[in-house]
């Protein structure tokens, strides 16, 4: 506790604005599916078909990094395995500008997403090769999470410093135990599909079991909606479109802790020259 107090007084957070829900736009769909299964391409696709603003995890550090403030105690509760912060939360205080839902962190807390909002439509996108989709959300997490210099840099800005621990965060959770991620997150990931799966059918809730090479017709047809003449956009076919909508992502918070640190080196080294100079 004490330790989050001083990282509360060294890296102030403001709340998030408030982000009223209208009645007018209910939560529509919930895409529950985990990162790097089709995110990024189902999410155009939803744009494409009418969706106005569906919340993916890229979000959080480009446009809506004071979420973090929220983000991170809840994600907190969920690793300590408390039961009732999560289902007793207002879930439109983050999310009530969105009538879609996807990606990390909001898939840490599925289940709660189900309960609040009960009319969304149901998507469980997954990349069914579950070697393949282990290999490459691993490979993402060293990318970011595993990087010195993110780290590093995550000291010299709140805004990075809070989103950088609400990352570490979920990928702690998606690889509890020891070995983290890399030894237990194929097990969890299966976990959690059957778990999500278990309770939409205990409850009589449809849902779309996709992935992004069925492109649009299923996915229309479970949404009742007519398929686009353009093609699918596969996103991330065939490239490294992952990396850079990364980088992309947290390109303005990056930027801002390296002046940060290059006016901080300035100013000691100005100190020490003084020091010096006085000191002939």
């Amino acid at each position: 506790m004490a330790t989050e107090r001083l990282y509360q007084l060294l890296y102030p957070l403001p709340s998030p604005p408030p982000r009223p829900r209208l009645s007018s736009s209910p939560m529509q769909i919930l895409a529950l599916g985990l990162p790097r299964s089709g995110t990024d391409s189902l999410r155009t696709a939803l744009h494409t078909l009418g969706y106005t603003h569906i919340w993916h995890g890229f979000d959080l550090p480009s446009t809506r990094p004071h979420d973090c403030a929220i983000w991170v105690p809840l994600l907190q509760s969920k690793a300590r395995g408390d039961s009732g912060p999560g289902r007793e939360f207002d879930w439109d205080v983050l999310l009530g500008d969105c009538d879609g839902v996807m990606d990390m962190p909001p898939g840490i807390f599925a289940e709660e997403l189900l309960d609040f909002y009960p009319q969304a439509k149901v998507v469980l996108n997954r990349r069914r090769d579950m070697d393949a989709w282990h290999r490459s959300l691993n490979e993402a997490a060293k990318m970011i999470l595993g990087s010195w210099g993110i780290w590093g840099l995550s000291w010299w800005d709140a805004e990075l410093f809070w989103w950088y621990r609400s990352a570490v965060l979920w990928m702690g959770i998606m690889g509890e135990g020891k070995g983290g991620f890399e030894k237990n997150g194929k097990e969890w990931a299966e976990r959690y599909y059957e778990r999500l799966e278990g309770k939409l059918e205990r409850e009589g809730r449809e849902y779309l079991d996709w992935e992004v090479r069925d492109g649009w017709g299923p996915l229309c047809g479970f949404l009742g909606k007519e398929v686009p003449h353009e093609d699918f956009p596969w996103g991330n076919k065939g490239g490294n479109e992952f990396e850079k909508n990364a980088n992309k992502a947290i390109e303005k918070m990056v930027k801002r802790a390296v002046v940060r640190i290059a006016g901080t080196v300035v100013v000691v080294a100005a100190g020490v020259g003084g020091w010096w100079w006085r000191s002939q």
